[in-house]
């Protein structure tokens, strides 16, 4: 069976996201207060402090709770705002957040021409595994027009565990009822998506790797297997091809 990351995979969570942060800059005072020279700046902390807690989230260092209120708390207070008011406004910002990121419809180039491609080969539908919020994830998939592309979607959030961590990943296997060697996996986060899926005995995985980031050393040993790298999603579809 094969399996797709959802963001920055599939749908554009950097564009979106940025989209939507731009806004809040221009409609949120405290936002503003704090970055007074424009959105820039809080764009670029808030991206900063936003991976770095995604990634102690995935890791199990922090909770889903600290995670929501911290990308948005850990920016204001570096733009000077006071602690209660930080906090008060990361509260309302998160709703308001997601809220607006769940109306996004915009996609990465070349994955609705991927989808529709798996569909005219009459191929099983493909899974989502995803390490997103389930409100949030299904709120994207419905408002892109995606979601009836996908026979299974697993998030996180569904057993509390995340990506790269194994029960995931087992998980997807036995809601789906397939087994790790007739899986693949495609993903953007050579960590999470492609070891993770690699290390939990899955037998292929395509690293969607736009950005031609050098191949990490624990993945080294996956190139003479099942690990494929590609570049843009029309090489992606054209392993899918082959693997068929």
């Amino acid at each position: 069976m094969l399996w797709f990351d959802l963001d920055d995979t599939l749908w554009d969570m950097t564009g979106n996201s940025t989209e939507v942060l731009r806004r809040l800059h221009a409609e949120v005072a405290t936002i503003a207060r704090a970055y007074p020279e424009g959105p820039e700046s809080w764009l670029d902390t808030y991206h900063r402090m936003n991976a770095e807690l995604w990634r102690d989230y995935a890791l199990g260092k922090i909770s889903r709770a600290y995670l929501r209120r911290e990308r948005f708390a850990g920016p204001l207070r570096a733009g000077g705002i006071g602690e209660v008011e930080a906090v008060a406004t990361a509260d309302y910002l998160d709703t308001y957040y997601l809220k607006l990121l769940g109306r996004c419809t915009r996609m990465l180039p070349g994955a609705r021409e991927l989808l529709e491609s798996i569909e005219r080969a009459k191929l099983p539908k493909p899974g989502i595994i995803s390490n997103g919020f389930v409100d949030v994830q299904h709120n994207k998939l419905r408002s892109s027009g995606i979601a009836d592309c996908f026979s299974s979607i697993i998030l996180s959030d569904d057993i509390g565990v995340n990506k790269p961590d194994r029960r995931l990943f087992d998980y997807a296997l036995e809601q789906s009822g397939t087994s790790a060697e007739e899986s693949t996996i495609v993903g953007d986060n050579p960590m999470t998506d492609i070891l993770g899926a690699l290390r939990a005995g899955w037998a292929r995985a395509i690293w969607y790797n736009p950005k031609g980031l050098p191949v990490p050393p624990e993945l080294e040993p996956y190139l003479a297997g099942g690990l494929k790298v590609a570049s843009t999603l029309e090489e992606v579809g054209a392993m899918i091809g082959a693997l068929t």
